[in-house]
This record gives C-alpha cells, sequence and structure tokens, in this order.
C-alpha cells in the first residue's frame, strides 16, 4: 500500500511543480542526491530531490526521528545600512523596529494593492544589519521590488543566495545529532559569511526563532545556525558558505545514526508542512491572495503604516476564505480542483491537497468564494476529482496533534 501511495504522491506532486521548472540551476549538492539515488524533479527553476526511497518513510522519519533537507534554492538577502530598520518597516507588514539581535520575525511583503508577494523571514543581526529569506520561486521576484523600493532609503541589498548553502535538520531527534557535533560557545566575531557583533548564544539554549553561530567539530567548518524550519517539528536551519555544505552534508549522513537521520525529498517536505498547516506560496498564498483571505492577519502589525496597509483596510471583510478538509474516500485533491457545496454549486477551488502519512487519509485546503459560508455550514460539501464528487469535511488545523508539540509559523519552504 505504501508504495502505490508513494506513486500517487510522486504523480502528483511532479504535476503541481513542473510549471515553475525553467533552466534548472543545481545546488552544490545536486551531486550529493544522484549518488544517494534521488529522484530529481524540476522546482521552483532547480533540480530538487523529491524523495531518496519513499516520500512516507522518509516523513514519518521526521515526525518520530529526524531528517536533512537540502534547502538550498531558498534565496537570501542581505539588508544594511543606516536606514535597513526604517526600509523594512516600510516594506514588511512585521514590527521591525523591536526585533533584538540574535531574533527571527516571520513576516509577509505585500504590493500596492496589498496582494502578497512573498511570506518570508527576516533575521536580525547587530546594528541595522538584517538578512531576509525568501521562497526559492520569489527570490529574483523580491530582490527587484526591493530595488526598487529602496531607492529614497540610505539602505544596501545584496542578493547572498548563490553564495549561501542551507541545510535544515527537523524532527525530535534533531538536536541529537546537531548538539554533539558543534563546539558551542563561539566567540562572538566572524562567523562564516557573517559578522556577529555581540557574544553569540549557546546553540542549545536557542528559543524558537533564535539564532546563534557555532563550529562543527572535526571538520572545522563555521555556520550560522537557527531554531527554526517548517515541518512543525523542533529543528534547525544552518546557513553556511556553499563552498562548505557539501563537507557539513556528508558529516551528517555519516553520523546519521546518533538521531536515525534520514535525507528528505520535496515530496516530504510539502506533506510535513501541510500537516502542520503552514502556507506554500503559489498554492495558498500569491499576489490575488491578501493576508485577510488567508487567516495570516495576525501578522499585519497595527503600530506602523507599510505598503499595501491603506487598501487593506478596504478588504476587511474577505474576498475568500481559506478553510482546510480531510477526504472520506482516498483520491488526492489537487490544486484548483473544483469545491462544490451539498447542493454541487461551486464555491471555490482546491489550494493543496496531499495524503497524510501521519493521519492516513488524503486532506486538503481551499479557497471558498462565498465569504458567509461559515465552516459549521459547510460542515460536509464535495470536490470535483476528475468527475468523481467526493465528499469532504471541514477540520480546524492543523492536522498534526500532539499534545507537547507546539505547530508555530517559520522559515521558508
Amino acid at each position: 500500500m505504501a508504495v502505490i501511495l508513494t506513486k500517487l504522491m510522486d504523480k502528483h506532486i511532479i504535476k503541481l511543480k513542473l510549471h515553475m521548472e525553467t533552466n534548472n540551476k543545481k545546488t552544490p549538492l545536486y551531486e550529493e542526491h544522484l549518488k544517494l539515488g534521488a529522484k530529481i524533479v524540476g522546482f521552483a527553476g532547480f533540480s530538487m530531490p523529491l524523495y531518496y526511497k519513499s516520500i512516507i518513510e522518509e516523513h514519518l522519519n521526521v515526525r518520530n526521528n529526524s531528517g536533512l533537507f537540502d534547502i538550498s534554492h531558498m534565496g537570501e538577502i542581505l539588508i544594511k545600512g543606516k536606514d535597513s530598520t526604517k526600509f523594512l518597516e516600510h516594506i514588511l507588514t512585521a514590527g521591525i523596529a523591536e526585533l533584538k539581535p540574535n531574533n527571527i520575525t516571520y513576516s509577509l511583503m505585500l504590493n500596492d494593492n496589498g496582494g502578497i508577494i512573498d511570506d518570508l523571514t527576516v533575521y536580525k543581526f547587530a546594528g541595522n544589519d538584517y538578512m531576509v529569506v525568501t521562497n526559492a520561486v520569489n527570490t529574483d521576484k523580491d530582490f527587484s521590488w526591493i530595488s526598487l523600493q529602496k531607492r529614497s532609503f540610505d539602505v544596501d541589498a545584496k542578493n547572498m543566495t548563490d553564495k549561501i548553502g542551507l541545510l535544515s535538520i527537523q524532527g525530535p531527534r534533531s538536536r541529537d545529532i546537531v548538539y554533539p557535533l558543534i563546539l558551542n560557545h563561539f566567540r562572538q566575531g566572524h562567523c562564516g559569511l557573517f559578522d556577529f557583533k555581540y557574544a553569540a548564544k549557546p546553540v542549545s539554549e536557542l528559543n524558537h526563532f533564535e539564532f546563534s553561530c557555532a563550529k562543527f567539530k572535526y571538520i572545522n567548518v563555521p555556520a550560522m545556525i537557527s531554531r527554526s524550519g517548517y515541518t512543525g517539528e523542533f529543528g534547525f536551519e544552518i546557513f553556511i558558505s556553499s563552498s562548505d555544505i557539501k563537507s557539513l552534508w556528508s558529516y551528517f549522513i555519516k553520523n546519521a545514526a546518533l538521531s536515525n537521520l534520514l535525507p528528505v525529498g520535496l515530496g516530504a517536505r510539502d506533506t510535513l508542512r501541510f500537516e502542520a498547516a503552514l502556507p506554500l506560496y503559489g498554492n495558498e498564498l500569491d499576489e490575488t491572495i491578501t493576508p485577510y483571505d488567508a487567516g495570516l492577519e495576525r501578522f499585519l502589525s497595527q503600530t506602523k503604516d507599510f505598503i499595501g496597509k491603506e487598501p487593506l483596510e478596504k478588504v476587511k471583510n474577505k474576498e475568500k476564505k481559506l478553510i482546510f478538509f480531510k477526504l472520506s474516500g482516498k483520491q488526492i485533491p489537487r490544486h484548483l480542483q473544483k469545491i462544490l457545496d451539498e447542493n454541487l454549486k461551486p464555491i471555490g477551488c482546491v489550494a493543496s491537497g496531499t495524503y497524510s502519512p501521519t493521519n492516513k487519509i488524503p486532506i486538503g485546503s481551499a479557497y471558498i468564494s462565498d465569504i458567509h459560508t461559515s465552516p459549521a455550514s459547510l460542515k460536509n460539501f464535495f470536490i470535483d476529482i476528475r468527475g468523481n464528487f467526493e465528499k469532504a469535511e471541514v477540520i480546524n488545523p492543523p492536522f498534526l496533534h500532539r499534545k507537547h508539540r507546539k505547530i508555530n509559523k517559520s522559515t521558508n519552504k
């Protein structure tokens, strides 16, 4: 059964992502993925591993042990200069001025109409130095927008994506492999590509959405490490020079037994993020969707102005509503398939759909166009899956419920 589901999920995910493929770039780990037998697909202009052995096996191993992800396709833009805080306050919805060094915040970047250009994370260094981490598919678009908006500010924006490699280790046992391999108490100063002008906090003491610097034992490689991720699990994201990332990847693979670590591809990354009800740009989010539509109004600062705020004030009643659902059958819902009410009247379309390896059911999200329809009145509805009307039920997200774990919005996809 697992093999059949893996093949179905493989076909489903490829079908969703190939429209974004252009002239594919390769991350510095491309050859390593091939050595491990990864199935390579085009995603966001990159050739990336979809899975190594099985999407379901990789997914469940992250939920129970730990997984290693190559997310070097994500974008990193450094923002420096006298006006950098003021500038980021202007272009981002989150409150940047109160962000402390070593801390991260999640934010939206909106267009002039209040539509979502991107959802991203902001890393605060000392002084007026920041790093913005973007979705891979949006890096060039984001950098162009930032460059356009900074003309009246004394800031410098630099796209560092090609120079920075990014790994993610996620899962309840991720600390079992990260902590033993690092030298804690890395002194203030230079941290690979990053300058720390304050005492770095030991990685073992990091809270969620904090970051610091450490050096890895034996391979003598420095890296910036954040307590963040996009799976709903305890985990880390590790920023490192692209020239050093292959050594670090191999180091983790060599020490995989410390936490029963497995390499994980895009397939499980998508199912993991979706069980945690974390949005994916291009599915739940795009420039036609406002934060109110997506249920992300909590990330809009009420104490400052920002690009897109004024038009948003006029659409607080929402033009559409994001809901989450599960299916009673076995078919997997797909992006843009129609949502039908009990009278088979079209009322919206699927945003994301997948199979939940944890819950062993098909799950999805959808935008419904009738803003007056409450989730209670939509308890049962249908999805048109290639002419078959599959019964669905609205549920309260996330799909992952464990009392000991908090599900937070965190870095990137």
